[in-house]
């Protein structure tokens, strides 16, 4: 066998079996739920300003803190996935990058 056959028989082994995928930090969801949250209140309001995200994201955060399925966020959501989430430009493209 090949060395890059090898390599990618190696490759496809791990990503089955779950080995090489990286998921998202507790920092890292935390900033997709602040990013979510400007992306709802200015799809919403366009012209929100600051202040008023801001108080968006802190009673989010909150109530985010409570909510067990937030909390599992580092095991469900890959860094791939987060980092195509955070780049998304408006929340449609955001929750397919969830998906």
């Amino acid at each position: 066998m090949s060395r890059a056959r090898a390599i990618a028989c190696a490759a496809a082994a791990a990503s089955f079996f779950g080995g090489c995928v990286r998921h998202a930090t507790v920092t890292e969801c935390s900033a997709l739920l602040d990013r979510y949250v400007e992306l709802l209140v200015r799809e919403q309001d366009p012209k929100a300003d600051e202040g008023i995200i801001d108080k968006q994201k802190s009673a989010t955060r909150e109530k985010a803190s409570h909510d067990a399925s937030f909390a599992s966020c580092p095991n469900e959501v890959t860094a791939r996935a987060a980092r195509c989430a955070m780049g998304a430009p408006n929340v449609d493209e955001f929750e397919k990058c969830l998906e």
